[in-house]
């Protein structure tokens, strides 16, 4: 294991997402407004559009993929906010099924819309979160020592 820290709760921040709204977009917009310096995330709700990654160890990058236009149910969605530089950083992964229970997932990425709602909770930390870039896997990585 690389470290760990111990951190305290500053404050929960609840909000939702109206239909056709960019789920980082406005993550970020809600980590500005209430000036969130580091904290964990969880949603529910639905997307109407998905984009998901995946990291190519091998080629070192994300591949992205879409799972196409109609409403998926979010099964799962979790992340963490942290700063590389002095820019915000959402990492957030998520799980959705379409109306056969088809699963689909990965890393969330730009172009995730909200379906009919999304319903966010943050838990934000009183410490801040830092990435630095890993060199054998050129990630961007907590930076926790």
């Amino acid at each position: 294991m690389v470290g760990s820290i111990s951190t305290e709760l500053d404050q929960i921040v609840v909000a939702r997402l109206e239909t056709g709204e960019d789920i980082l977009e406005k993550i970020e917009e809600v980590v500005r407004e209430h000036n969130i310096k580091a904290g964990a995330l969880k949603l529910i709700g639905a997307v109407s559009e998905a984009t998901f990654g995946y990291f190519d160890r091998e080629n070192r990058k994300y591949n992205y993929f879409e799972v196409g236009e109609g409403d998926l149910e979010v099964v799962s969605c979790m992340g963490n906010i942290a700063r590389h530089d002095d820019e915000i950083v959402i990492h957030a992964h998520m799980v959705a099924a379409d109306h056969e229970g088809n699963c689909y997932g990965g890393h969330v990425a730009e172009g995730c819309k909200a379906g009919a709602t999304i319903e966010l909770i943050i838990w934000a930390f009183d410490s801040e979160l830092f990435r630095a870039k890993d060199k054998s896997t050129g990630l961007h990585l907590l930076d926790i020592l």
